[in-house]
């Protein structure tokens, strides 16, 4: 199996990825190809992966490029991680906006930070594709790069035989609401994957997951054939948030109050991090509101965030001198499940982001949506979700628009569609109209080093 990452310096990604690519007992070796021109990074990485070789008996050829094409010749997998400008350019994104009052906890989704993101990001995913249909036509491309929606827009758009999937994490949320609802918690002996795709239907219990991602809802819901719709609405009324007294307090946790909110008013449950939630929402992330703090939302700084990157690093170290035990329990990503299923020739049922085909009826045609659906070696295949309802689908159409936009912008070095599709974000409530252009225009110049299109 030859296995090229692009992004492979992520101190954050590589740690959980790369462990479960060495859990799967169906490949004993082959290649793994790091591209990424942190280079400090990527060297440290592979010598993690060195040490895995041993300490897994295992016998991949690691090696260090930035040299994306030849990575990618011959490539069975590519998997992609990767941020044009990392922490710097974050933080433009999330800091020039607060001079215009756009104030958000996340970022790298929606609002003028995340489409700032995609700016510069899209092009490059666009890219890749086209060398992998150069280097190796018909591989897999798995995608955990943000903005996911405009990015694996992207992939897909230059794909002809390359086959794109993106994945996000965020539906793993989901276990904490079947028990305090229905007491259907994972047992201890069921992992998380197993749990919600597998012992979830033995129980009797089936659901529908639709949406974009980071703006997931569960739209139908059965318990032994009952619609269980109703349920969740009722505890939505309830409850305000998920908190207990011996909640511990967490600046990057959230305890559900936006997720609970939107029920109430909706009569539908999303499934995501409040975090990303309120980002789609002006009226739960605004300064009314402490921009989301009545919601238990705090923003995470890019300092935060450079702390954090700066101790996944110093851990992999540790890991490649041997100083640290690896836990080698699986970290829940589905990215491995999915190759897997591809290797043995099974399937695997699996949340997935891929061009709408009619899975989401009340959508654009191949806009990227987030439902469930199966992949084997023949490929991805969504599974049906029928309509997203009321407001709920009105949101995604509009920011199924910003985000085609938006790539449009981002290929095109299209200035005036930048401009565009910042003032049709909902997040650009915060800001006075007539001052759009010239936040975009201080984005772009920011930013100037990653986005050679509009130079």
């Amino acid at each position: 199996m030859i296995l090229t990452v692009i992004g492979g310096g992520s101190s954050q990604w590589m740690k959980s990825l790369m462990r479960d690519v060495y859990l799967l007992d169906e490949v004993g070796g082959g290649e793994i190809r790091l591209v990424d021109p942190k280079r400090d990074n990527v060297e440290a990485v592979a010598r993690m992966l060195e040490t895995f070789n041993k300490v897994r008996n295992k016998d991949y050829k690691i090696s260090v490029t930035n040299d994306r094409r030849e990575a990618l010749k011959h490539a069975d997998f590519v998997m992609t991680t990767f941020s044009p400008g990392s922490m710097d350019a974050f933080y433009h994104d999330l800091e020039v906006p607060i001079k215009y009052g756009i104030r958000i906890p996340v970022s790298m989704t929606v609002g003028p930070p995340g489409i700032s993101a995609a700016l510069r990001t899209a092009p490059i995913a666009y890219e890749i594709v086209e060398d992998m249909e150069a280097m190796c036509p018909g591989a897999w491309l798995l995608n955990v790069t943000n903005p996911m929606s405009v990015v694996t827009r992207a992939m897909n758009k230059a794909a002809k035989t390359v086959k794109v999937i993106g994945l996000c994490h965020e539906f793993h949320a989901f276990p904490r609401f079947m028990e305090a609802i229905f007491g259907l918690g994972r047992p201890d002996d069921v992992d998380l994957l197993t749990y919600l795709y597998q012992w979830l239907g033995e129980q009797g219990f089936e659901y529908t997951v639709a949406g974009v991602n980071h703006y997931i809802w569960i739209t139908q819901a059965t318990w032994h054939g009952e619609d269980v719709i109703p349920r969740i609405r009722q505890y939505a009324i309830d409850h305000w948030d998920t908190k207990s007294e011996d909640t511990p307090y967490s600046a990057t946790d959230n305890h559900n109050a936006a997720k609970l909110a939107l029920c109430r008013t909706f009569g539908y449950l999303p499934i995501v991090g409040d975090r990303h939630l309120v980002e789609f929402w002006p009226s739960l992330c605004n300064a009314r509101n402490g921009f989301g703090m009545k919601y238990d939302v705090i923003k995470t700084t890019v300092d935060a965030r450079r702390h954090r990157v700066d101790q996944s690093r110093e851990e992999i170290e540790r890991i490649a001198r041997g100083e640290q035990a690896i836990d080698w329990t699986p970290s829940g990503e589905e990215m491995t499940g999915i190759m897997k299923a591809i290797l043995t020739g099974s399937s695997v049922r699996c949340i997935l982001n891929l061009p709408n085909r009619g899975q989401i009826t009340n959508l654009p045609e191949d806009c990227v949506v987030e439902t469930l659906g199966q992949v084997s070696a023949a490929g991805a295949k969504a599974e049906p979700s029928g309509e997203l309802p009321g407001p709920i689908g009105s949101l995604c159409r509009l920011h199924a628009d910003v985000h085609e936009m938006t790539l449009a912008a981002a290929l095109s070095g299209d200035r005036d569609l930048a401009v565009q599709a910042m003032s049709l974000d909902p997040l650009s409530a915060g800001a006075d109209f007539s001052e759009i252009a010239a936040m975009t225009d201080e984005l772009l110049l920011a930013n100037q080093a990653w986005l050679p299109r509009f130079a």
